[in-house]
């Protein structure tokens, strides 16, 4: 059914809320006298905090930092082959006389890794007075020349070293002794731009210098150094000096194979009471040989580390 209509009305209520607020003299400086009361308790508080904290730290620096115990008294380096103690003081700046918590660890941390001979550096304080250094540092591989750069093989001024990864770094004094018998690696200057301290040598030289290493050590299945130095020859060769005197030519590919061939005819030289001057590897068949007859003298002029023994296939 259809609703009815009706005339009756409803009212909606309404209402208005006046608010006034009166401002007198009295009012005002009650007003702001609160306003001040409140002040006063904040910089109460403030003062408080403010006191406590420099009661702690004056605490702090009489206790701690100024407090003799805690004075610098012992460097503990883990073993390195690379620096001493001494070493570590110079070149990460270390204070000394000094408390452990006036040495900022993390610039001692910063200046250490930014040395190309250095991998890895961890510092911290060791209460009551020892400063801790975990240092890992690079291990030399073989020497770098390059006289367009100076870096002189087997200089200890002047001397350059890569790893086994063909990261370049100069030659640290404590490690002169172990690497003299290493090897040499020559780069020509049009790659001198490329030998920069701390990063990988990406020259292409280089990169194939130190495969032929890491098969020349598999192929005597020894750690015995029996390549003197390596450089580039031509654009398609390069040559190479063993510590017996010989110069070998390789190519720029197939090492392994040429290794083999080098290592047997040294072999086959040997047993004939012979030995061999120079030798071109590149042909893969009727290799061109030069004996050395028994009184002449190695080819090679450059000073070579002391040989070691090599057991030859």
């Amino acid at each position: 059914m259809p609703r009815r209509k009706t005339s009756k009305f409803v009212p909606k209520s309404r209402s208005k809320v006046l608010q006034a607020r009166i401002y007198t003299p009295r009012i005002v400086w009650f007003e702001t006298l609160r306003w001040l009361v409140r002040l006063l308790k904040w910089s109460m508080v403030a003062g408080v905090v403010f006191g406590s904290g420099w009661c702690i730290w004056n605490f702090f620096q009489e206790t701690v930092l100024n407090n003799p115990k805690y004075e610098l008294r012992v460097i503990q380096l883990s073993p390195n082959n690379a620096f001493n103690e001494s070493d570590i003081v110079s070149i990460a700046q270390i204070p000394l006389n000094e408390s452990i918590f006036h040495i900022p660890v993390s610039e001692v941390e910063e200046r250490l890794k930014a040395r190309p001979e250095v991998t890895s550096a961890v510092v911290c304080r060791e209460m009551p007075g020892t400063i801790h250094i975990d240092l890992t540092v690079r291990q030399p591989h073989a020497w770098v020349e390059c006289r367009a750069n100076n870096m002189q093989a087997r200089s200890r001024e002047n001397g350059y070293l890569v790893d086994r990864d063909g990261y370049l770094y100069p030659c640290p004094p404590l490690q002169y002794d172990q690497a003299v018998v290493l090897p040499v690696i020559t780069v020509t200057a049009e790659e001198a731009p490329l030998l920069i301290p701390g990063q990988k040598v990406e020259s292409k030289s280089m990169k194939r210098a130190l495969r032929l290493l890491t098969l020349a050590e598999r192929a005597i299945n020894s750690d015995a150094i029996w390549i003197d130095s390596i450089q580039p020859y031509q654009p398609w060769a390069m040559k190479v000096w063993t510590r017996d005197g010989v110069e070998a030519i390789f190519g720029l590919e197939d090492h392994q194979t040429q290794l083999e061939n080098l290592l047997l005819s040294m072999k086959h030289a040997s047993d004939k009471g012979m030995q061999i001057a120079s030798i071109n590897l590149i042909p893969e068949r009727n290799l061109p040989v030069i004996l050395r007859s028994s009184n002449s003298s190695p080819l090679r002029v450059r000073p070579q580390g002391p040989a070691q023994g090599i057991s030859r296939p």
